[in-house]
C-alpha cells in the first residue's frame, strides 16, 4: 500500500532529489552511520506542556525557528527516519505537517530497510543551511485537552492510548507525571502493535484494522491516539492512516499534559 506520507527504501535509493534527510536518533547512533547527506535532528524531548490555543501557537512559533535554523522551508522536500518505522521520526513528520509543510515523508522501515536495499552509509556529518520556514498551522490533525474532554464526553470520538499496559493501568512511575492512569474511556492499542516486528514497516491495512476490532474500536470513527509526549501516538496516527482510517487527530500534549491537570479526569 502507498501513502503520501511514506517512502520506501528502494525509491529513495533512486534518489531524493533536492529533500533534505533528517537522521532523528540520538547523536551517538548518528556518529555511527547514518544516510549519506542527513542531518542530525530531532525535537523528541520538547514536550508541549499545553494545549491551549496560545500555547499551541508559540510551540509552532518554536518549532518553525528550529526548523529553519536546520535549513527547512514548507516547500522543500524533507525525509525523516530512524532505525526502524519509530515514534521520533513520526513525531517529526506529524510536526511538520502540523506546521503545514507540504512535502514531508518518513522512510519506511528506516535504516533497517535502507540497509536491506543495498543502501549505504556515511559518518560524515551533514550540514545545514539556514532558512525561514514560515508556519501554516493544519489545525485540523491536532486536539487540545479541553476539546477532547468535551468531544470524548459527547461520544464523537474515540481516544486511543497507546502506551504499554503498565501505562495504561496507571502502575507506572513516570516521574513527571502527578497521576496516574488513563482518559476515562480510552481503549488500549500499544503503539508497537501496528508494526511488524520483522521488516520495521506498518502491517498490512486489513491487520491494523482488525487489531482496532479486537480493541472495541470503529475503524470509522474520529480517533485520537495519544501516549505521554505524542510520538507514540504520532506513530499510531500514520498507522491509522496507512490503513485507511480517514478522521484521525493527534493528542500531541498526551497525558504529560492531562496528569498534570487536577480539572481533568482520570480513570484507573
Amino acid at each position: 500500500m502507498t501513502s503520501s506520507f511514506l517512502i520506501e527504501a528502494e525509491e529513495l535509493l533512486r534518489g531524493a532529489g533536492a529533500a533534505v534527510l533528517v537522521d532523528t536518533r540520538k547523536p551517538e547512533a548518528y556518529a555511527r552511520g547514518h544516510l549519506p547527506g542527513a542531518l542530525n535532528f530531532s525535537s523528541y524531548e520538547v514536550f508541549v506542556e499545553s494545549t491551549s490555543a496560545s500555547d499551541l501557537a508559540r510551540f509552532q512559533r518554536e518549532m518553525a525557528t528550529r526548523y529553519g535554523a536546520l535549513g527547512l522551508t514548507r516547500e522543500r522536500p524533507v525525509i525523516v527516519y530512524e532505525d526502524n518505522t519509530g515514534m521520533r521520526a513520526a513525531r517529526e513528520l506529524w510536526i511538520l505537517e502540523y506546521l503545514g509543510h507540504r512535502a514531508a515523508r518518513m522512510l519506511h522501515g528506516g535504516l533497517q530497510a535502507w540497509r536491506a536495499a543495498g543502501g549505504a552509509l556515511s559518518t560524515e556529518a551533514g550540514m545545514a543551511v539556514a532558512a525561514r520556514f514560515i508556519a501554516q498551522p493544519a489545525n485540523g490533525i491536532v486536539i487540545g485537552a479541553d476539546e477532547l474532554l468535551r468531544e470524548g464526553a459527547a461520544g464523537r470520538l474515540r481516544c486511543l492510548d497507546t502506551r504499554d499496559a503498565t501505562e495504561y493501568a496507571g502502575r507506572d512511575q513516570t516521574v513527571c507525571d502527578p497521576r496516574h492512569g488513563r482518559i476515562p474511556g480510552a481503549a488500549w492499542l500499544e503503539w508497537s502493535k501496528l508494526l511488524d516486528p520483522v521488516t520495521g514497516k506498518y502491517r498490512a491495512a486489513a491487520e491494523i484494522r482488525a487489531l482496532l476490532e479486537a480493541s472495541g474500536v470503529d475503524a470509522g470513527s474520529v480517533l485520537v491516539p495519544y501516549c505521554h509526549r505524542g510520538a507514540r501516538s504520532a506513530n499510531s496516527y500514520y498507522g491509522l492512516r496507512y490503513a485507511g482510517c480517514g478522521q484521525v487527530r493527534n493528542y500531541i500534549g498526551s497525558f504529560h499534559e492531562w496528569s498534570a491537570r487536577a480539572d481533568l479526569p482520570i480513570e484507573i
